[in-house]
């Protein structure tokens, strides 16, 4: 790596160890006020930032030893509406197991087809109101970001943010 791109990284890296612990328990809507959520918007911010001028991703997440991964999705999603809007304010009726097992056969076969038809399953049925933390444990995942970030990738691709 190049000294300049090194001593970006490192100075980056200097700036967002001390919040990173916060930031990392910060969890639901983006739009919360909390003190998590606080410092994972300068997280964000820092990471863009640190993009802009040019810093490699790959290299930021080495020094600071979390997921690139993670880092691309917050980059990327900073420049959309929370995934809330997707879905509206108002509140909608627990869904039946049986309306929540379908909802997880539809994003299963969906998935088969490729990411953009995987995106768009979830989308659709997070907007009926299925809950993208049920789905995720239908699919074996522990965490439902992946499925948030699905919802905002096709919301963008759609033009539907």
């Amino acid at each position: 790596m190049a000294k300049k791109n090194y001593e970006l990284t490192e100075r980056y890296a200097e700036k967002i160890k001390p919040i990173l612990p916060l930031a990392k328990k910060a969890y639901g809507s983006r739009n919360q006020e909390t003190p998590a959520h606080k410092a994972s918007r300068k997280y964000t911010a820092l990471l863009n930032e640190y993009v802009e001028k040019g810093g490699s991703l790959i290299a930021l997440s080495r020094e600071l030893d979390v997921a690139y991964s993670g880092m691309r999705r917050r980059v990327f999603t900073s420049k959309q509406p929370p995934v809330t809007s997707v879905r509206g304010t108002t509140a909608r009726p627990k869904k039946s197991k049986e309306e929540v097992e379908a909802a997880i056969s539809r994003v299963k076969k969906a998935r088969e087809k490729g990411t953009a038809a995987y995106h768009e399953q979830l989308a659709k049925e997070y907007a009926s109101g299925v809950s993208l933390n049920v789905i995720a444990r239908g699919l074996g995942i522990t965490n439902a970001s992946p499925l948030y970030y699905g919802v905002q990738r096709h919301t963008a691709v759609a033009g539907l943010a």
